[in-house]
């Protein structure tokens, strides 16, 4: 895939491979981040996203694509993990309990380090809050809500808290509040898809050729 001349402005524009899809070019290569075209219409896009955007845009796509996924998945198997530790009640065998705590920790680090990087994308800056693993997943949820301007904000990121601090304290009692932690996932999930969806709307003055 060949890049087009340094001079175009960053933004969306016809995928050069070819393919009935938009791409982002940042000013200076062709990015990983798409958009197919509409059914009826072959837009050409003259609209432009600035470099803070196209930073966002991209690592959005990273926390849809398998952020928020690993996270949650390494979080819930870690806590459970550790709930059903050899020497505590009803504890898994030694042999499983090594071989899963890898995975569990594996995944967990992925999913915190794109989180840190949405957070990072969503200020604008480097922040404390960014870099520590489970606050970052609540600093995002939060920013993402001002963002796609969500009411209740701060009850939202309130809900998330108590749901994820529920999971700690009862998964050993009480498995099925991982459902509840579930449903935490999806709605970050729905706010990553939501705010990604915003900015990949093209602007007003692009154009669309019949």
């Amino acid at each position: 895939m060949s890049n087009v001349a340094s001079s175009v402005p960053p933004g969306w524009y016809p995928d050069p491979s070819g393919a009935r899809q938009w791409r982002v070019w940042n000013g200076t290569t062709w990015s990983d981040v798409t958009r197919t075209y509409g059914e009826k219409a072959a837009p050409v896009a003259t609209a432009s996203l600035d470099a803070t955007e196209l930073e966002l845009l991209d690592a959005l796509r990273r926390l849809t694509q398998f952020g928020v996924l690993a996270y949650y998945a390494g979080f819930a198997l870690l806590i459970s993990l550790i709930a059903h530790w050899p020497g505590q009640p009803h504890p898994v065998s030694a042999r499983f309990a090594s071989a899963t705590l890898g995975a569990a920790m594996g995944l967990t680090l992925i999913g915190a380090i794109s989180f840190a990087i949405c957070v990072h994308a969503l200020r604008g800056r480097w922040t404390v809050e960014a870099v520590i693993p489970l606050v970052n997943t609540f600093a995002a949820s939060y920013l993402m809500s001002r963002r796609i301007g969500l009411n209740n904000p701060t009850f939202r990121l309130g809900a998330d808290v108590f749901i994820t601090v529920g999971f700690v304290l009862l998964v050993t009692t009480h498995p099925w509040v991982g459902i509840a932690l579930a449903g935490v996932a999806f709605t970050q999930l729905a706010r990553a898809f939501a705010l990604s969806d915003r900015l990949s709307e093209p602007g007003p003055d692009t154009a669309v050729a019949s």
